[in-house]
């Protein structure tokens, strides 16, 4: 059956700005160190202790107007005159300071629709449309196994969510009372649907929580939904990979297990604030510092590698850079990578993007109901961050770590990633399977088989493996979650671990029978 069907095309640009002229500015404060007489929790550590309440005290003091505040980057977002700002950077509480200009307001979001026709072929199962984005990833098979995402928690971040309310594509999460927490760190209110610049975030929830009955069916229908506002549609300022840190920390507080993120950031309104190909390896954007921690907390981030693969940028952008985000590229329905997905640098060592879906001629519900057409990573990444919530309801048990891992394995390209698509185009039959089988996925008959010495390690770090193990890689990642060792098919078994920070690390082995996690302790 033919149909008509809109393409729309989502353009970010950013007008001309000027700088205001005196008054306020914004500013990040990074605090050295946080009350040592609290105690964390058995669920928490050091990095939940809450910002030392008289460092704020004190920039309330000096006249500083204290935005929000950050317990996980240790840091205040914060309003002042330069004077004043000068005057709290040198105080001996505080780390760094971090200039954000104020600029004034003007809309950045255009929404272009080109019309034009393209066959859709009326599938069974009520996909019709969503078909091929599903069946690229076999995501049907998980559905059609009865997992929807019920009883999971799904966050989106993103710029608005326009109209979600009272759009009929999401009329049976609403009547169900499935939205269970909304924010706006913009504009630090609890409304999200009110702006009409947010329709970016509207079309990448239908991708998840959409549903047109005989035209489309989004990845993950039966969870429930988080939505918060991070992106500001006035300005591009490094203020919203911020918001973006104090929306991961309240998906952490709220039990949150998937989050779709289809953001990017590497270029500001401010040049200064800008960042480059050296900073994009080493983990220190905001976002990224804050993916990283959700991630070592059990939450399985899912991030855009960004739309730059045909500009002069190129590169994946901020946090789909850190290391622990499950980071997406874009692919065709035909599998071939999408001209404008970000690649990793050539340097970088890390498997980045990790995996792809489809980003071209993506079928999304816009925020009238109807089903329309749209390209970008954006819309390739909250199709995987709702599958794996449908494979992990399936899999309760497992780790944020053991089911990114099974996708990965899954995926058409594992065994050969490159930097364009990573390990390639999940299979998610593939990926229940290895995790139904209990001797691959972080199977326990390899305790036995690879063994690590010395316990603590301070120097060398050994591996023992039988011989009948065939190690195709060995990495190794720290309490936050960042890759700080990464070997490929190794020729020796043995590593100088002298340079790393004294704690605990996990180490992931991956061998023709399977992956190993384990727990190392550096002393």
């Amino acid at each position: 059956m033919a149909k008509k069907s809109n393409w729309i095309i989502c353009f970010l640009f950013v007008c001309p700005l000027l700088l205001q002229a005196g008054g306020n500015a914004s500013h990040i404060l990074y605090f050295k160190d946080k009350p040592t007489e609290l105690i964390c929790s058995a669920n928490t550590d050091s990095r939940d202790i809450p910002v030392n309440a008289a460092y704020i005290a004190a920039l309330r003091q000096q006249g500083i107007d204290v935005i929000s505040v950050s317990r996980w980057l240790n840091a205040a977002l914060v309003k002042a005159v330069p004077q004043a700002i000068a005057q709290v950077g040198n105080m001996p509480f505080v780390e760094s300071v971090q200039h954000i200009p104020v600029r004034q307001q003007s809309a950045i979001v255009n929404i272009q629709s080109l019309q034009t026709c393209t066959e859709i072929q009326d599938f069974e199962d009520n996909y019709v449309s969503s078909f091929a984005q599903f069946h690229l990833l076999n995501g049907e098979y998980l559905h059609e196994m009865g997992y929807r995402g019920e009883e999971m928690k799904i966050a989106v971040c993103d710029n608005g969510f326009y109209n979600a309310n009272n759009n009929t594509a999401f009329a049976e999460v609403f009547s169900d009372n499935r939205v269970k927490d909304t924010y706006d760190f913009v504009n630090s209110e609890t409304a999200v649907y009110n702006e009409i610049s947010g329709a970016h975030g509207s079309n990448c929830l239908s991708l998840i929580a959409g549903k047109k009955e005989n035209e489309f069916i989004g990845t993950a229908t039966k969870a429930d939904y988080y939505l918060y506002h991070t992106e500001n549609n006035t300005s591009e300022t490094l203020q919203e990979e911020f918001n973006l840190a104090l929306a991961l920390e309240r998906c952490h507080e709220q039990g949150v297990q998937v989050v779709s993120v289809s953001l990017g950031y590497f270029e500001f309104e401010n040049a200064a604030e800008n960042f480059d190909t050296t900073e994009m390896k080493k983990n220190n954007t905001p976002g990224a510092k804050a993916v990283n921690i959700a991630a070592s907390k059990g939450i399985l981030v899912c991030v855009a590698a960004g739309n730059e693969g045909a500009s002069s940028w190129k590169y994946i952008t901020s946090p789909g850079n850190a290391d622990s985000a499950f980071t997406i590229a874009a692919v065709n329905s035909s599998g071939t990578p999408a001209n404008f997905t970000g690649y990793a640098l050539s340097s970088d060592t890390r498997i980045k993007p990790n995996v792809a879906a489809m980003g071209v001629g993506t079928a999304i519900l816009n925020t009238n109901g109807t089903v329309s057409n749209g390209n970008g990573t954006s819309y390739a990444c909250p199709s995987i961050a709702g599958l794996s919530a449908c494979l992990w309801q399936a899999f309760p048990d497992k780790t944020n770590w053991e089911i990114k891992t099974a996708i990965e394995q899954s995926a058409s390209q594992y065994l050969n990633p490159d930097k364009r698509i990573g390990y390639g185009i999940p299979d998610f039959k593939k990926a229940y399977q290895l995790l139904a089988n209990p001797t691959f996925v972080s199977a326990p008959s390899l305790e036995n088989e690879i063994r690590f010495y010395p316990v603590p390690v301070q120097h060398t770090l050994y591996m023992q493996s039988d011989d009948n193990i065939r190690v195709e890689s060995l990495q190794l990642f720290n309490a936050v979650g960042q890759t700080v060792m990464e070997v490929r098919r190794p020729s020796q078994q043995d590593w100088d671990v002298s340079h790393l920070s004294k704690g605990m690390y996990l180490v992931q082995v991956t061998t023709d029978k399977g992956i190993l996690l384990k727990k190392l302790i550096k002393d």
